[in-house]
């Protein structure tokens, strides 16, 4: 079976590494910028003129910098786990198809022999006594159908891992998305800190600093919308596959039925040896 990747979760510092720093120096740069822009009449509400300031934009970009870094981190960190999850795809149809042909094979054959086929001699048997021949005949079908019956519940065995390896892969990627869509949202909360001390000394000095609030709205950076994807996605369906067959078993003595019954391998059988033989 495809092996998983090693990682289990989100790797152990993606909730506990620092955001950015917000000291006083920056404190104090934002608040001079603000009253510089707003003297020089940034933004402008005069058509033709700049429509924004240049700390907005850079505040903007800043962040856009920031959020494609942590994009690249969580798609570093899932790549992996999404490579499994689409090789498992593919081997579970297929190991669920090879089932289903062992399962077919195994319907052809039945549990039992009928009586005429259990009293069948071969050479040399003319004189054996008929408890011997049943039992020789019993073994020789079970020798047919064991190793039907034991690859039936190793692929059964199989598709129950990888199918429960999917659903783990799923649930951790969806995981280690929401962890990047907190981060975001932290580095979101943050810039907009940054930009509310920033235009609160802006407006103050700003000849219009009653109307520049749509131009100023205009630059405010935007989570981007695999954020509100990752939040808001329901957890991955299970595997692409129908519920698993039942394994075919041995019916207990005296039952003639062939109906398929669960079993684990290397189940004692009718037709045990005898001394005589």
């Amino acid at each position: 079976m495809t092996q998983a990747s090693e990682a289990a979760g989100p790797a152990a510092n993606a909730t506990g590494s620092p955001m950015p720093p917000y000291g006083w120096f920056a404190r104090l740069r934002d608040a001079w910028q603000a009253r510089a822009d707003g003297r020089a009449g940034l933004p402008s509400l005069e058509s033709g003129r700049p429509a924004g300031t240049p700390a907005l934009e850079e505040f903007h970009q800043d962040f856009l910098a920031r959020t494609h870094r942590e994009r690249l981190r969580l798609d570093l960190e899932v790549a992996p786990m999404h490579a499994t999850r689409a090789a498992l795809a593919t081997r579970i149809p297929e190991t669920e198809q090879a089932l289903v042909r062992v399962r077919a094979r195994l319907d052809a054959i039945p549990v039992l022999l009928e009586p005429e086929a259990l009293t069948v001699r071969r050479g040399g048997e003319g004189e054996t006594a008929e408890d011997v021949v049943a039992a020789r005949r019993a073994r020789e079908h079970e020798a047919v159908r064991r190793p039907l019956v034991d690859e039936a519940a190793r692929l059964h065995a199989q598709l129950t891992q990888m199918r429960v390896e999917y659903a783990r892969l799923g649930s951790t990627i969806r995981a280690c998305e929401l962890v990047g869509a907190t981060r975001v949202r932290r580095l979101h909360a943050q810039v907009m800190r940054r930009v509310s001390a920033y235009e609160r000394h802006l407006v103050r000095r700003h000849p219009a600093g009653d109307r520049i609030g749509p131009a100023l709205a205009a630059q405010h950076p935007v989570v981007p919308g695999w954020v509100a994807a990752a939040e808001t996605a329901e957890q991955d369906a299970p595997a692409p596959t129908g519920p698993l067959p039942a394994v075919p078993g041995p019916t207990p003595p005296g039952d003639g039925r062939t109906d398929a019954t669960p079993i684990t391998p290397s189940a004692p059988r009718h037709g045990a040896t005898t001394p005589q033989e």
